[in-house]
């Protein structure tokens, strides 16, 4: 599946960890696809088609950054 979008990666406040699957719901509410959660660590992993990364800063949500692992194309 080829998808024509931004990966990124969003490190929730370490004081909201708890809460990440709400913070994730709200994400994808706003039309983002979550790829994956990662609760221990506080973060957050998916793609947006047309919002910029400065818009999925929400509240609870320290940084958000582009994901640039590379990955083998198949």
């Amino acid at each position: 599946m080829y998808f024509c979008g931004m990966e990124f990666i969003a490190k929730v406040e370490d004081s909201q960890k708890s809460n990440i699957g709400e913070i994730a719901a709200s994400l994808e509410g706003m039309g983002i696809q979550i790829r994956r959660i990662m609760r221990i660590t506080g973060t957050i992993f998916g793609s947006t088609r047309s919002l910029p990364l400065a818009k999925l800063k929400i509240k609870g949500i320290k940084s958000v950054e582009q994901d640039r692992r590379l990955r083998a194309r198949s």
